[in-house]
């Protein structure tokens, strides 16, 4: 099967999840394996921090504001964009998806790019455990072991079957926020790494890529969850590949947008910048971020702010660069941020935020007024919604 591509990502997939990238916790050998032979991507981001929007960008090679798409909502069809799938059917595989019934029944109507679809097999799966926002109920959800080995025994199972096609064979295998059987987020990745070695024992070790759609935001800033913001956490993503241009570590800024060309013709893209969006151009929610070099900016169209940061000496996104004061709520007092925050290339700042919103104004637009109005609409529905909806509560409290 040396000629066949497989693609495995897993939902939600932050880096500080694996060892390889710092995690103090669980073992992955096969993921480590794999990494030691082959190319480890250090700031790899998605499009964005949504599985259908990521899921376009992945398989067509576009940024979401280049689909044209003014909010999330269903598509027919991709754009009459060729993607990844397309391609590889032209060149002969057997395309196939692996994953769980919810992306089938939910995230397909999203983000529909999965070439001919009449020739790729979808094995849709029940392997999801329903767990964080998506699924919010007063039930405690605990580990069950039992369950786990048939989720992987029939991850397994299916593997197998697509194993062994007498034809070349692109599979994608997308794995669950979390495999049901474990209970949260980053509970499940011994068990990503059995897959993985699984994978391994059917397919050669030059054919597997490893990433993730997006991240998730792991507490940072108090939030646990992810979609509405573009921070490090959320947005870049683990990419483990077969040995690209004899580099053993790529460290400079690539996108998931140029996956088609790191597996088709195993090349380290060399962007001059990357960009990762929240949301479609008319949303109210959308943050936009830029990565250039070690300098990440983030624009934030609901309110307007900006944020600038140094990656390289400050990976976690403390300090806003272009803050200038700071305020003090144990001495209730406000003082100019430079002072209590030594930045050694200050004088940079102002050339640096120029050229990022450059950028930003090259790909930057609103929705018309009828667009935007839309959001606005639904919004004050929604509030009016809310307030009936806690009167009645209150009203019957009161009876009781």
């Amino acid at each position: 099967m040396n000629d066949s591509i497989v693609l495995i990502s897993k939902d939600i997939l932050t880096k500080l999840y694996l060892p390889l990238y710092g995690n103090k916790y669980w073992n992955t050998p096969n993921i480590d394996a794999l990494a030691a032979k082959g190319t480890i991507f250090k700031r790899h981001y998605t499009s964005a921090p949504s599985t259908a929007m990521s899921f376009t960008s992945m398989l067509t090679g576009k940024y979401p504001y280049q689909l044209n798409r003014k909010r999330y909502e269903t598509v027919k069809k991709i754009d009459d964009s060729e993607t990844l799938f397309w391609k590889l059917q032209q060149m002969g595989y057997e395309t196939h998806i692996l994953w769980g019934y919810g992306f089938f029944e939910d995230i397909t109507q999203y983000a529909n790019c999965y070439g001919d679809e009449k020739k790729t097999v979808f094995h849709n799966l029940d392997i999801g455990q329903d767990v964080g926002p998506h699924f919010f109920d007063k039930r405690i959800i605990s580990r069950d072991d039992n369950l786990t080995d048939k989720t992987i025994s029939l991850i397994k199972k299916a593997i197998e079957g697509i194993a062994n096609s007498n034809k070349k064979v692109f599979l994608w295998i997308h794995l669950p926020h979390v495999l049901l059987g474990r209970e949260a987020y980053g509970s499940d990745i011994d068990l990503l790494d059995q897959v993985v070695g699984y994978l391994r024992n059917k397919f050669s070790d030059d054919s597997i890529f490893i990433t993730a759609d997006h991240g998730n935001m792991n507490g940072k800033n108090g939030v646990f969850a992810y979609g509405f913001d573009v921070y490090e956490p959320a947005i870049n993503i683990p990419l483990i590949t077969p040995r690209l241009e004899n580099q053993s570590v790529v460290n400079h800024p690539t996108s998931n947008t140029q996956l088609e060309d790191i597996i088709l013709n195993r090349k380290i893209p060399k962007p001059e910048y990357i960009i990762s969006d929240s949301a479609y151009y008319a949303q109210p929610n959308r943050k936009t971020a830029i990565v250039k070099e070690n300098y990440k900016y983030i624009y934030n169209k609901k309110d307007k702010s900006e944020e600038l940061y140094d990656l390289h000496l400050d990976p976690l996104e403390n300090i806003n660069l272009l803050k200038q004061s700071f305020k003090d709520p144990d001495r209730k007092v406000t003082y100019r941020q430079q002072e209590v925050a030594y930045y050694p290339f200050q004088d940079k700042v102002s050339d640096i935020h120029k050229q990022m919103v450059e950028i930003k104004n090259t790909f930057w637009k609103k929705g018309n007024i009828n667009e935007e109005l839309f959001y606005k609409i639904r919004k004050l529905l929604s509030i009016g919604y809310n307030n009936i909806k806690a009167l009645v509560s209150d009203i019957f409290a009161s009876k009781k």
